[in-house]
């Protein structure tokens, strides 16, 4: 037993011996190569040389190295920012678009006002309360369209009227229509009478 044990020993440190001058002689041939600055492991060639001294396809430049690390970093910093920025564009809710203010309702107060009784075929309507800019269709009992007319001072105004015109409004009723719309209020309809 003693004898297997001693030459296992001897084994070992027969084989770390042999790696430590392995070791050494590598170096130094490494280093004169550096030193005399011929073949492919020159200092100023770039190649870090693997252990063994293999100068062929397995030699790897250093300057090599850096880029493609360099290349990794930027392009997975790259590929990091823009999958940020497609995230960050697709947080961000839609905004709803505005809705179209709702026209308001004119006070019956404010509304226009018959100011004297309109005579069956007469020319002329006399009219109160209009408001600058306002839009006035003349209609028959029916909603056919006589006449359009739009306000041109608040108060009282007058619509003339040809005979034509008042003929439709006049013809075999009791009344005709007036429709007016003035920017952002609802239309509001009133009746004419006839006399």
């Amino acid at each position: 037993m003693k004898k297997v044990f001693g030459y296992v020993l001897g084994l070992v440190a027969a084989l770390t011996f042999a790696g430590a001058i392995a070791t050494t002689a590598n170096a130094d041939g490494s280093s004169a190569d550096a030193a005399s600055g011929s073949g492919s492991g020159s200092a100023d060639s770039g190649y870090v040389i693997p252990k063994g001294g293999d100068t062929g396809a397995g030699a790897i430049s250093s300057s090599d190295a850096i880029d493609s690390s360099i290349t990794s970093d930027s392009s997975s910093s790259m590929s990091s920012s823009d999958s940020s920025a497609n995230s960050s564009s697709e947080i961000k809710p839609e905004t709803p678009a505005k809705k179209p203010a709702k026209d308001k309702v004119l006070a019956k107060a404010k509304r226009i006002a018959v100011r004297k009784h309109y005579r069956k075929n007469g020319t002329i309507l006399y009219l109160e309360k209009g408001r600058k800019g306002e839009k006035i269709s003349l209609l028959t009992k029916k909603g056919k369209l006589v006449k359009k007319f739009t306000v041109k001072k608040n108060g009282k105004f007058d619509i003339r009227l040809t005979k034509k015109e008042a003929k439709k409004l006049a013809k075999g009723e009791k009344y005709f229509l007036l429709k007016a719309k003035d920017k952002g209020y609802k239309t509001f309809e009133i009746k004419v009478k006839l006399y």
